[in-house]
């Protein structure tokens, strides 16, 4: 907590950026690369939502606190989301 408080401190904004991943919501381009890397599979799905996700992270590291990953999107990718999400 006191880790926390002190971030708020330091970069003035509460703020949490939720990583709610939905395949639908991940852009075309990231993927099309994906699933012409690993096939038509979960482990593209996986990858294509760990690109975007870490792209958001690079996006938005110096303007928010945290991150809160959704474990139900990459559940929902079997062992492979696990992996992805690891």
């Amino acid at each position: 907590m006191k880790r926390l408080i002190e971030k708020i401190a330091q970069m003035q904004n509460p703020s949490v950026v939720g990583l709610d991943s939905l395949l639908d919501y991940i852009p075309q381009h990231i993927k099309d690369e994906k699933f012409e890397q690993y096939g038509d599979s979960f482990d593209a799905a996986a990858q294509a939502i760990l690109e975007y996700n870490k792209a958001i992270i690079d996006a938005t590291a110096d303007l928010c606190i945290a991150y809160k990953p959704n474990l139900a999107f990459y559940e929902s990718m079997g062992v492979k989301g696990w992996i992805a999400f690891e």
